[in-house]
């Protein structure tokens, strides 16, 4: 079953409900007790079927009638709890736990802390979680009350020190009572989908409600795309695109009951007129029969740098629930699909999306450490595999489901789905139901990330803010803007901890001054050189607020690492570049810096050429990227250098920089490009002496 659909398949209720009354009142209209006994058991037989609204409606008939109360409304809450309604479940909760015949119904202070915990109320949920543990001879509710408190206090923490977003309800242009979920933007167009459809030649009484996709362009309201693009009497969702635009993937569904739907990838290309071509239905190793392959979104594979559809199903050898999968998108179609078992858990993992210049892969999940519900993690990729998800915070999140997270390629604007608080809903008692689109707007600075239990493994990490693409121009007057960017240390190489050999240098005020211009000419070229992957690492953005004097001090620290990391014979070679290539270009940096400026003072106009360098170790693409972090991070050192005194003349357009990123392209062969060779690709002086900016080319005027 899909879940993105098994919560609004409850939204058939305004209809059923009136059906449910018509059919127990024409058919059942004899004594008294046989009508309340058929609508207790009609309840019963509809939680079988996890039919929550139906079950909720045949228990509140049968309290209409007398005697039992206490169990039916034991059920009632089940049922309301169940069906995300969560008042009404605290309402009936309590009643019980105030009967006398309470007793009977031991796990009731155990559910209605529940319902707190959903409502976001932990405060009341830790103190009724404690009264339970207190009271339960029950050992296995016992450790799940014990690890929901400890879940309630870590959401307070979360609660406490939010990030700073801000988080808009799309209005009645593309949300309805009933539930819209799966937004991307395409451009200027905003996709999505809708459960807000009657099922025209559906036999079933009252008929089902199907979904259509959208989109909406600017203010306008959304509209169902056309053409026959939706399916009549199936559900049609889940849409993602390819960056050009030219092949849409999306659902069709059908469902298998009343309620469970089951559901298959798809995908259309543009044809010569613009138009959406006719469905084409993925290989059945991807749609395996009789199990539910769902929400496609389109990304990267990491590792290879190839096309890949992420999805999710409930297919077997998974780990449980729904699970996430990749296929790679080959010339010829697809390849086989890819369990990811490193992310996915016993519980369901669902609404995947990759999001490219981070190489992050965003999805919801019921199985790690959350605020209440599906909560929306980040795995991002060590360039072999991928890291332990990362929880991304308040109040991106809440103690709802928060689902269908999408990200825009400058980390500016993301879009999500959920049931929280400001949701639209159809039943002013029930207050429950339905996924509502929000607009999340991502404010910099990041905020200081939240501190966790000790004992709680959960890592958080908060969605990159904005930065701006650097352009290369020849030349530039003004240094862009350099926004704030999460940097993080590369787990894979290991910090050794040890006392650095030498104290890194600081700046000095006074270096010994190059006063000619021959002299600065002389200098030329310069290599600064920078660790692994530095500045911020796993990232295609290409600008950093990073400073390189931070990054060489971090550097001159690691000596003892690479000592440690080479072969004896190289160890003198690895000592050389530590001191003569690092440590003594950093010296020399200085001096043409201040000698720099001694020209500026006087006058001149300076434009100086620098270019950027890696090791092969990572794919092309991901290197020029990193290239032009590190010329960003020189051009930092510029901006603050002493307190900002080259910044007039760059405002100016005195001092002008001209940068160029080459990449690994001309990394000599002999340097290694493997991941697991990390002696040869990291450590080694020739590895080392790849990562690099040089200072190239000096113009006096």
């Amino acid at each position: 079953m899909s879940y993105l659909l098994k919560l609004p398949a409850a939204e058939n209720f305004s209809m059923k409900k009136i059906f449910i009354f018509i059919v127990f009142n024409l058919l059942l209209a004899g004594a008294s007790a046989q009508t309340k006994a058929a609508f207790i058991r009609a309840g019963e037989e509809a939680m079988k079927k996890n039919d929550f609204f139906t079950a909720m409606n045949h228990f509140e008939e049968a309290l209409e009638f007398p005697g039992s109360e206490t169990s039916i409304r034991y059920q009632y809450g089940e049922a309301a709890r169940q069906f995300f309604a969560y008042d009404l479940a605290i309402q009936q909760y309590q009643l019980v736990l105030n009967d006398k015949k309470a007793d009977r119904f031991p796990l009731s202070k155990f559910w209605l802390s529940t319902a707190y915990q959903s409502m976001g109320q932990y405060q009341k949920a830790i103190n009724g979680f404690n009264d339970f543990i207190k009271n339960t001879p029950n050992q296995i509710f016992k450790d799940k009350a014990i690890a929901a408190r400890q879940a309630c206090e870590w959401a307070l923490s979360m609660v406490h020190q939010p990030h700073d977003l801000e988080i808009t309800h799309l209005d009645k242009k593309v949300n309805t009572p009933y539930s819209e979920f799966g937004a991307i933007q395409q451009g200027d167009t905003l996709y999505y989908s809708s459960y807000r459809y009657r099922m025209t030649r559906d036999q079933t009484i009252p008929k089902r409600r199907t979904t259509k996709v959208l989109t909406q362009t600017g203010t306008a309201k959304g509209r169902p795309l056309t053409r026959k693009f939706n399916e009549t009497d199936k559900l049609t969702a889940h849409t993602s695109l390819t960056p050009d635009g030219q092949r849409i993937y999306y659902t069709i569904c059908e469902y298998t009951d009343e309620v469970n739907i089951r559901c298959q990838i798809y995908y259309r290309d543009l044809d010569q007129r613009n138009r959406w071509g006719s469905a084409q239905k993925l290989p059945a190793a991807i749609n395996q029969d009789g199990f539910t392959t769902t929400q496609p979104a389109w990304g990267i594979d990491p590792t290879t740098q190839k096309p890949v559809l992420y999805f999710s199903s409930d297919r077997p050898g998974g780990k449980g629930g729904l699970d996430l999968y990749q296929v790679e998108i080959t010339k010829s179609g697809f390849g086989v699909p890819l369990n990811l078992t490193t992310l996915n858990t016993e519980e369901d993992e669902i609404t995947p999306f990759y999001h490219q210049k981070s190489q992050s892969l965003f999805f919801s999940s019921m199985g790690y450490q959350s605020l209440g519900g599906f909560d929306i993690y980040q795995a991002m990729h060590d360039g072999a595999s991928w890291e332990t998800p990362l929880h991304t915070g308040y109040p991106l999140n809440s103690s709802y489901n928060d689902i269908y997270f999408t990200l825009n390629a400058d980390s500016t604007e993301a879009y999500i789905s959920s049931n929280r608080s400001g949701s639209y809903y159809l039943e002013e008692k029930n207050k429950a139901c339905c996924n509502d689109i929000f607009l999340v707007k991502i404010n910099p600075p990041l905020p200081v990330v939240p501190n966790v239990p000790e004992n709680d493994t959960t890592t958080v990490v908060m969605i990159p803010p904005v930065v701006p693409e650097m352009v290369d121009t020849t030349p530039i007057a003004i240094v862009p803007p350099v926004v704030s960017v999460p940097k993080t240390e590369e787990p894979k190489i290991p910090v050794v901890p040890t006392t650095p050999s030498i104290k890194p240098p600081e700046i000095v005020t006074s270096p010994p001054l190059v006063t000619t211009v021959e002299e600065l000419k002389s200098i030329l070229p310069l290599p600064l050189y920078f660790h692994n992957d530095q500045p911020d690492a796993r990232s295609f953005l290409e600008t950093t607020k990073t400073n390189y004097q931070t990054t060489y001090n971090d550097y001159t620290q690691r000596r003892e690492e690479y000592l440690n990391a080479v072969t004896k014979e190289e160890k003198e070679g690895v000592q050389k570049f530590f001191a003569q290539d690092l440590e003594n270009g950093y010296t020399v940096f200085l001096k043409f810096v201040e000698g720099m400026k001694g020209q500026l003072q006087s006058g001149k106009k300076i434009t100086l050429t620098v270019q950027g360098y890696t090791s092969p170790r990572a794919q092309s693409g991901y290197n020029l990227a990193l290239g032009k972090r590190r010329i960003a991070a020189v051009i930092n050192f510029f901006r603050n250098y002493q307190n900002g005194s080259l910044m007039p003349y760059l405002n100016q357009g005195q001092l002008m920089i001209k940068e160029t990123s080459f990449g690994e392209t001309t990394a000599p062969a002999s340097v290694s490009d493997l991941l697991q060779d990390r002696r040869n690709s990291i450590y080694v002086p020739a590895a080392a002496r790849e990562r690099r900016v040089e200072l190239v080319e000096i113009y006096i005027d």
